[in-house]
């Protein structure tokens, strides 16, 4: 029977052989991180790139931050980053202030004050920054 190719290799990465003696720590061959991932996704790289040491790191306020500002590019608040004009897109615009609303909502008792704090904050602002940009929209 023939042996079809598949574009995976299958490597035995245990630790002790069949013997139960304990194998070399460092593969035999290198395993390629350029995958059969789907086009549009970056190669896997488990070492970080130059610029994310520079990055904010991922906090709970960072998300926040992260959603607020879709929000207000989403708004036409602030201009977009690849284009450089500021368009609306008010349906958008009202998923993220939904999504915000529900992290607010699951994460009520579990957040520290001052994440509370941000959250709320930051929902109210972008519910009124809505609403405004929805009666700027009605002749």
């Amino acid at each position: 029977m023939e042996k079809e190719e598949s574009g995976f290799k299958v490597a035995d990465r245990r630790l002790f052989t069949a013997e139960g003696e304990l194998r070399d720590t460092e593969p035999e061959t290198p395993v390629s991180t350029e995958s059969s991932v789907s086009p549009g996704f970056p190669p896997l790289d488990s070492s970080p790139s130059p610029a994310s040491a520079d990055e904010m790191p991922m906090t709970f306020e960072a998300l926040i931050f992260s959603l607020s500002t879709t929000a207000l590019l989403q708004l036409g608040m602030a201009p977009h980053p690849e284009t450089g004009k500021q368009e609306k897109d008010l349906p958008g615009a009202k998923q993220t202030i939904d999504i915000l609303e529900i992290l607010q909502e699951k994460t009520r008792g579990n957040l520290t004050s001052e994440e509370a704090h941000l959250l709320e904050d930051c929902v109210y602002d972008l519910k009124m920054t809505y609403v405004r940009a929805l009666k700027g929209m009605k002749p």
